[in-house]
Parts: structure tokens; sequence; C-alpha cells
């Protein structure tokens, strides 16, 4: 891959890891796909936007995953660092998607009462473990795809020009 299309796709990345870990850690939403199905159902989203929204994840993962496998002429620091903001950008995906989405969904499934039940206080301490897991992986993410950006090529270290 060659410097410009690099620079471009690590532009991309940290903008959306960055948006991303963002939304997870002071936000009201994370910005990844099935984020509006956390929001009670009176909190009405548009289409259009909620759509944008949904992309951001899956933009910062792919671009992640895209440097971690094609970036060539990068040391091996660089490429340590790409592959663990991707894996730290998947399991944002995964925990939102395979985790909280379906405890919110089972919360709200459940009637109004006076008093929480066990089963209830047990879900919402489970969402706030899974909410800390992705917060530290999105901002863990977010972390490594800087400090990827900012690693100096071997080349550069040497003071050789290519």
């Amino acid at each position: 891959m060659n410097r410009t299309i690099e620079s471009v796709l690590r532009f991309i990345n940290l903008t959306a890891a960055g948006l991303l870990a963002g939304s997870l850690g002071f936000g009201e939403a994370a910005l990844v796909p099935g984020w509006h199905e956390e929001l009670p159902r009176e909190k009405p989203l548009e289409k259009l936007k909620a759509g944008y929204f949904n992309a951001i994840g899956p933009v910062a993962l792919g671009t992640a995953v895209t440097l971690a496998i094609a970036s060539r002429g990068t040391g091996p620091t660089k490429r340590i660092l790409d592959s663990a903001s991707a894996v730290g950008l998947a399991g944002v995906l995964a925990a939102t998607v395979m985790v909280t989405v379906p405890i919110n969904k089972e919360l709200e499934a459940q009637p109004a009462s006076d008093y929480p039940s066990d089963r209830s206080q047990s879900l919402v301490k489970n969402w706030s473990r899974a909410h800390a897991v992705r917060t530290t992986l999105g901002i863990g993410a977010f972390l490594c795809a800087i400090a990827a950006t900012n690693a100096s090529r071997p080349y550069e270290r040497s003071g050789i020009r290519k």
C-alpha cells in the first residue's frame, strides 16, 4: 500500500476510533450497530441519522483491519499496534451486539414494578460490566491507533530517506 492511501486510512481510522471511544466514554450512545436499541422507546431517532451513526464502528474496525493486514514497509511495532486496535474495536462491536443490546431488550420487556427484582438487578449489573469492558476496549483501541500513527518507520529512525 502506498503512503498516501495509508495516510488516508490512518486519518479515517483515527477519526472513527476517536468518535467511537468518545461515544462510549462520554456520549449517550455507542456508535456501533444496535446502539439505538439501548435507548428507551420514548426517544425516537431519525432513520438517516441512525444509519450514519451505525457506520462509525464498522468503519473504524474495517480501517484498522486493513491497516493491520495491508501496511507494507512498517515495523513490527506498528503492525502489533494496528492489530491491537482492530481486536479492541472488534471487542466493542461484539460486546454491544451480543451483550448490551440483548440485556436492554430483556429489561424493556419486563413489566414495571415498585421494587426491582433480583433478575433485573443482576441484568443491570451485567450491563454495567459489559459497558465498562467495551469502553475500556474502545479507548484502548483509540490509543493503539494513535501510537501506531505516531510510530516511526524503520527507515526514518536510521536517517535513510526513501
